[in-house]
């Protein structure tokens, strides 16, 4: 439904990287856009360490609605357990993490729809992140 873009804001009001979810031009529906709202609107809600954070979020140029996320350095999870060479164990920790930030989410009535490896992504300091709730 979005396309997603390494960004940076130029305008000085913050600093660094972004995601930046942008909704594609072949998909522009207005059911599709009010989803892509919808899920803009839910990830503004929510605030967990497992979370990947909202961070702002608008109308481009063309008039498409867009959301910047913060940018998670991070590999899949089942590329970070192999790399690690983790043990059952250890793995199982890191798994709790995920469950623990879905229930979050579960709490506040979000459903991650697209949990999936690619979308939970472990960062160099071994926090997870979840990411595109494909709402």
């Amino acid at each position: 439904m979005g396309n997603v873009y390494l960004a940076e804001r130029t305008d000085g009001d913050f600093g660094g990287p972004v995601a930046l979810k942008l909704l594609a031009l072949d998909v522009d529906t207005p059911e599709l856009r009010a989803r892509f709202l919808q899920e803009r609107a839910i990830l503004g809600r929510l605030e967990h360490p497992g979370i990947a954070r909202l961070l702002d979020g608008g109308l481009s140029e063309d008039g498409r609605p867009y959301f910047a996320l913060e940018y998670i350095e991070g590999q899949p999870i089942t590329d970070d357990a192999d790399a690690r060479r983790l043990t059952l164990r250890e793995r199982l920790r890191l798994f709790e993490k995920v469950c623990e930030a879905v229930g979050y989410a579960q709490q506040h009535l979000v459903v991650h729809r697209d949990l999936k490896p690619s979308n939970i992504l472990v960062t160099p300091e071994g926090q997870v992140k979840l990411l595109d709730f494909g709402i």
